[in-house]
């Protein structure tokens, strides 16, 4: 059985219980958030399923699978801008849900949803956002939540948010958002490399350490102190830092990642892959399924991973929506809930 939450702009959501196998747990193996903040922690929540496109409906993966079933089709002023009566909405509707958990966005419209879920982490966590592109332009219109600008709106307003990092990005645009708070690893890169692309990332999310290895400092937000600032770093700005100067991070082994305490949230949009293995609405990347599976499965065993979602799906009513765009993308999502899934495992 799976839960239909129906929301608009209008009216708070409504509930139907759907006959089906009964919902599988996530059995996570990371811990609990020791927050006493007002918000669900339950790692065996069953995914969620935001639906705005209707998209999910023509996907195997999501009609074989137990999640919860969000109707977002009803609410306004949410495709790639979301005004404040469709962030309300939007708020409203997730409130009941867990961002310890696994969701799904559909299209990269509706990338800026990870902020809202995010936003309910309350202690000190780091992003980490595969996608083709850096979603840190300065806003078109002041005060609206976008799909382009919304990882720049967590670093500027999120007192939880440590740090990020942004992994399959040209490298054209990687050199223009590296900074102490950001690693960003490129498209070039890391087909070249591979998973040696990702070797900085243990030091960088290393509680404690800044670059060159020197002792960070917190900074108190409200009577808790919970944000790292570092030597010279700016809360948001750009400041380049060459491929050449990752190893100025300093190092820690996996010790010093358990020990730190500071789990990540993962973040993937499906236009890192290229064209063979999913199908966008935006411009794609080259990176293959497997690429993007075992950077994941890295992360999976090394840090302590409290929530994740996934976007990148296409309109079903656009032109470029078709069978086979249907069949790639379930294939993806459901490689990467499998993967959720087997954390416990």
């Amino acid at each position: 059985m799976f839960s239909y939450f129906s929301g608009s702009s209008s009216s708070g959501p409504s509930i139907m219980e759907m006959s089906g196998p009964m919902p599988c747990s996530v059995n996570a193996k990371h811990r609990i958030p020791a927050s006493s903040a007002p918000v669900i922690m339950d790692l065996s929540s069953v995914p969620v399923i935001m639906d705005f496109t209707g998209t999910y409906g023509e996907q195997p993966f999501a009609r074989a699978g137990n999640f919860n079933w969000l109707d977002c089709r009803g609410i306004h002023g949410t495709d790639c801008y979301c005004d404040e009566e469709g962030e309300a909405a939007l708020r409203e509707l997730i409130a009941a849900f867990s961002p310890y958990s696994l969701h799904f966005l559909d299209s990269g419209n509706c990338h800026y949803l990870t902020k809202l879920w995010t936003d309910r982490i309350h202690e000190p966590f780091s992003l980490v956002l595969f996608d083709h592109h850096t979603d840190m332009q300065p806003p078109m219109f002041e005060g609206l939540l976008s799909c382009g600008g919304w990882v720049k709106k967590m670093l500027d307003t999120n007192p939880f948010l440590r740090k990020v990092m942004i992994a399959g990005v040209p490298e054209s645009e990687a050199v223009k958002v590296r900074s102490e708070r950001v690693l960003a690893i490129s498209e070039e890169e890391w087909m070249a490399s591979g998973l040696r692309a990702f070797e900085p990332v243990p030091a960088l999310f290393c509680e404690g350490q800044s670059a060159g290895g020197q002792s960070a400092s917190r900074q108190s937000v409200g009577a808790q102190s919970v944000g790292v600032q570092f030597t010279g770093a700016q809360s948001s700005g750009v400041q380049s830092v060459g491929m050449q100067s990752l190893s100025g991070y300093g190092t820690c082994d996996s010790e010093d990642i358990q020990s730190s305490g500071i789990p990540i949230y993962i973040s993937v949009d499906k236009d890192v892959l290229s064209k063979d293995f999913a199908s966008t609405n935006w411009d794609q990347g080259g990176l293959t399924l497997e690429l993007l599976s075992g950077a994941i499965s890295m992360l999976f065993d090394r840090f302590n991973v409290i929530g994740m979602d996934v976007c990148g799906e296409p309109d079903s009513s656009d032109v470029l929506f078709s069978d086979k765009a249907c069949m790639l993308n379930s294939a993806a999502n459901e490689r990467l809930l499998a993967m959720w899934q087997g954390l416990g495992r």
